[in-house]
């Protein structure tokens, strides 16, 4: 071999062995990293077009995203026809005791996906510098009212007499509730989002939150459908790590700050009203129910309305001003405009009243239901108290089903081992 093939020989040997060096060492470097973790897909005002894709990464990244499609893609970014940035990035505030409990530091990422076609299953992974997740989809609200089914709760947190830590005692209320939710859906496809009555964990610092987000995890189906939640605020919410991990978008949090009222338009007949009992009653949120109502009602066949400290209270005192100031508010409101069904939470505990109006029973009023059994401490409801006469209440963990046909909307409360504890039909 002459010198100056024998040299170009070696030049390009070193260089295809600094290629190799230079990609085993990326390679090296980004399994290093742990993948993308507490993957959720949040729902606002237009959930047939629009829809949050939130996550969580374990290491600070710059390049963000969520690769997604109306086909799957097996996991391979290159081959998703849509990409959304996170509009929203930023380290988790941790405290001294999330550090004492041992949660991994973590940071919030929030991206959006705008025109999106109505009742479409989107198959979507999300990377943070490299690493990626795993594939997931959801399905988009439909555009028409055939049959429509949510699921409804609140109060996933732990707490009670002896308080518990999900990091050492895990949840397993919570954990069983997740994993029926998911049942659920592979049962009825037609579940199309979950309504959360607010409460997720003991607080909305980190070493709650991330346990919170690591059980809801139990709710992805085996096929990788992940359900949407329509959030409230409860009593429990109040940390920064409230507002840091659950983001309605800058339509939503540019227009009302940190809020959260909003409504939610599930197709052309079905509307969902989410109130805030955590912020003043009143004022701008009292004058936006007040416009709110009468629009919905005579644009929409079917309006709910969901918050998370009850008007009626099956377990604490109705007198408490914290339960007295929403009757005193917002019910002369729903009587006035008729919502077809209000949710509540907050109790810890099954309840349903007979159907409410201008403070006393009346076929031609409001049934209100909730209050809370995803998780939280049970309590025994008072049976004894006028709206709950006639009713139904237990001391049980709960998850409501809410199944909307065009004439009629059957609520079925379902329990923690997947019977049905209680079932009740409003019709038009």
């Amino acid at each position: 071999m002459k010198p100056f093939k024998k040299k170009k020989v070696l030049i390009g040997t070193a260089v295809m062995m600094l290629i190799i060096f230079a990609t085993a060492c990326e390679y090296v470097n980004k399994q290093q990293h742990p993948a993308p973790v507490h993957l959720r897909v949040i729902w606002t005002e237009h959930p047939m077009e629009h829809a949050i894709i939130s996550w969580t990464s374990l290491f600070e990244s710059s390049q963000n995203i969520v690769y997604y499609d109306t086909v799957s893609r097996g996991g391979l970014p290159a081959k998703y026809s849509f990409e959304a940035s996170s509009v929203r990035s930023g380290k988790v505030t941790m405290k001294p005791m999330d550090y004492e409990e041992g949660v991994p530091e973590g940071y919030y990422h929030h991206a959006e996906l705008h025109r999106l076609l109505p009742g479409t299953a989107y198959f979507f992974m999300v990377e943070n510098d490299g690493v990626f997740s795993d594939e997931y989809h959801f399905i988009t609200a439909p555009a028409d009212l055939e049959n429509i089914r949510l699921l409804a709760g609140g109060d996933s947190r732990l707490g009670g007499e002896k308080p518990r830590y999900a990091g050492r005692t895990p949840h397993k209320e919570r954990q069983r509730l997740k994993t029926l939710i998911g049942e659920l859906v592979d049962e009825h496809p037609d579940i199309y989002a979950f309504v959360h009555g607010a409460d997720y964990g003991t607080t909305a610092d980190w070493r709650h939150l991330y346990w919170y987000f690591e059980d809801l995890q139990l709710a992805t189906t085996a096929e990788g459908r992940i359900l949407p939640m329509i959030i409230s605020m409860g009593n429990h919410d109040t940390e920064l790590g409230f507002f840091e991990n659950f983001y309605l978008g800058d339509e939503i949090n540019g227009r009302t700050a940190f809020n959260y009222f909003y409504s939610t338009h599930i197709g052309s007949d079905v509307s969902l009203i989410t109130l805030n009992t955590e912020i003043s009653l009143g004022g701008m949120q009292y004058h936006w129910l007040k416009e709110e109502l009468p629009k919905l009602r005579a644009d929409k066949r079917w309006m709910l309305v969901n918050y998370h400290k009850p008007a009626f209270p099956a377990v604490k005192d109705p007198d408490d001003y914290r339960f007295a100031r929403v009757r005193e508010y917002w019910v002369p409101l729903f009587d006035q405009h008729r919502p077809d069904l209000v949710i509540e939470s907050d109790g810890h505990c099954l309840k349903r009243t007979l159907p409410i109006l201008n403070g006393r029973l009346d076929p031609d009023g409001i049934v209100y239901i909730g209050e809370g059994g995803l998780g939280a401490p049970l309590r025994e409801p008072d049976m004894t108290r006028w709206f709950m006469q006639g009713g139904f209440g237990a001391k049980e963990y709960h998850v409501w089903m809410i199944e909307i046909v065009y004439d009629q909307m059957h609520l079925s409360a379902i329990g923690i081992d997947g019977t049905v504890l209680d079932e009740y039909t409003i019709g038009k």
